[in-house]
This record gives C-alpha cells, sequence and structure tokens, in this order.
C-alpha cells in the first residue's frame, strides 16, 4: 500500500500539481495500473527531502486525462509511454509521438489486459 497518497478527480489533478511544484516538489515518474475492469489508475510521484508524495487518478479507459508536461517537462516521456503502452489519451500533451514513443505500429497497447479465453480439456 501507498503511504503518503492522495486520490483526485481528473479534474482537480493540474490544480494540484501545480500547488506541489509551487511547494518545491520534483517530479519523479506516473504509473499506470489496468485495474482490468475497464479502468486504469494512474499515479503521480514527486519528491520533496526524500519524501515521496502520490497521487492517484483512476479513470475508464474511454476518458482522456490532462497532461501535466507543461508544468513539469519530464512528464512527457512517461505519458507518451503510457498512451503507448495502455492506450490511455492526455490533453495538452506537449510533444505527443502519436503512439510511436516505444513501439510500432504491431502492438497496439500491450499492457492492457486481454479478456481470458477459456480453453476446453482436449482441445
Amino acid at each position: 500500500m501507498l503511504q503518503n497518497l492522495k486520490e483526485l478527480q481528473k479534474e482537480d489533478l493540474r490544480k494540484e500539481v501545480l500547488a506541489l511544484k509551487a511547494d518545491g516538489y520534483r517530479f519523479v515518474t506516473s504509473t499506470c495500473v489496468d485495474l482490468g475492469d475497464g479502468r486504469f489508475d494512474i499515479i503521480y510521484h514527486f519528491d520533496k527531502d526524500y519524501q515521496l508524495t502520490n497521487i492517484r487518478v483512476t479513470i475508464t479507459a474511454e476518458e482522456k486525462v490532462p497532461s501535466i508536461s507543461d508544468i513539469y517537462f519530464a512528464a512527457v516521456f512517461v505519458e507518451n509511454e503510457i498512451k503507448d503502452l495502455f492506450g490511455i489519451e492526455f490533453e495538452n500533451l506537449l510533444i505527443d509521438y502519436e503512439g510511436k514513443f516505444m513501439i510500432t505500429d504491431e502492438l497496439e497497447s500491450p499492457m492492457r489486459k486481454k479478456p481470458a479465453v477459456k480453453v476446453k480439456k482436449g482441445e
């Protein structure tokens, strides 16, 4: 379980990130987790004085997430990575590699959970 975790709606993400930056926090990275039911957790990790602070935003596969890349430029890379691996779209991404940051057309959202297929015994 993550310590120092704050859960937010996506509409409040940018306001909270701006407050963290103003308070001297640095952006570390973001983590995306496919919850397996069409929802995803995106967890943003920030550091100040060797103490991590985390923000979790839960979205559906169809939702777009506001980019924080104009607040912390380094986020442009992890947001493009999440886009490539999970198929999550980010609004106002400073540099959008349009799904070509990490992978090619052959693999579409390889980290998204796929529906399980039951195989009958003897087949």
